[in-house]
């Protein structure tokens, strides 16, 4: 069998040559390269073996916890339920009666319209077809007064959520605001930013003296933050509104 051909990198990704033990740097596409974008793809895309990979992602699911609880959500990470063949669900929160099914996908920067066209034809509709089985188990463990689950999520003994939402967030920006099986995709950066309440950051902030005075940063949340005014924020897509008004 023809073995698989490992990923090339890009100019962009490794701006250098090897020519045995000597390596040549290109200062020319080392100055004007994406060295974020550069250093994400390296790990990501050509480094997709490493022992490490496994326990990126699981820190930014970790991180993403952490904002929740921040924010007075009540976290449960990588749950499994009674059907294993839905898999394990990456994290689930609620608050307010509201609870969220997150399926967080770590990927790399799309280089092209192929790339992205793949993406969104693969891996994101891969992972809406697993969402769809993930957020129902969830639920329905819910619903069962699951006390594996919906303890943890301070839901009583009889007690039913007013909501139940399901997102897919995922480390790239490709079909952002497209639904998948229903759900809604998102990047990480975006949900970080609504958690973080950080929309006017984007627009070069707002504040006309240092330190800034808090009556001189927007908020996207005006009449305070509750769980329906996060999922509100995230799906009129406020925190890039805050880009659109700057400009207008």
């Amino acid at each position: 069998k023809k073995a698989l051909a490992s990923p090339r990198p890009e100019l962009h990704e490794r701006p250098w040559l090897r020519f045995g033990d000597l390596y040549v740097e290109l200062p020319w596409q080392g100055a004007l390269r994406d060295n974020s974008s550069a250093a994400i793809n390296n790990l990501r895309r050509l480094g997709q073996q490493r022992g490490e990979f496994r326990g990126e992602t699981a820190n930014i699911e970790k991180r993403l916890a952490g904002l929740l609880e921040g924010r007075g959500f009540r976290v449960v990470l990588n749950w499994e339920p009674a059907d294993r063949l839905a898999g394990e669900v990456d994290l689930i929160a609620a608050r307010d009666g509201v609870l969220l099914v997150i399926e967080v996908k770590s990927t790399f920067l799309r280089r092209s319209q192929r790339e992205a066209w793949a993406h969104r034809n693969s891996t994101l509709r891969r992972a809406g077809h697993q969402l769809r089985r993930k957020f129902a188990a969830v639920v329905e463990a819910v619903a069962a007064d699951d006390p594996g689950l919906g303890i943890p999520l301070g839901f009583s003994p009889g007690a039913k959520p007013v909501e139940a939402i399901g997102w897919i967030v995922d480390t790239s920006i490709e079909c952002d605001h497209e639904r998948f099986d229903g759900f809604l995709k998102l990047s990480v950066d975006e949900l970080l930013i609504a958690l973080r309440d950080d929309g006017h950051l984007l627009n070069g902030g707002i504040a006309t003296s240092f330190p800034p005075s808090p009556d001189a940063v927007a908020t996207l949340y005006p009449r305070g933050f509750h769980a329906k005014a996060l999922i509100a924020a995230i799906e009129q897509q406020a925190v890039w509104g805050v880009i659109a008004a700057g400009k207008s």
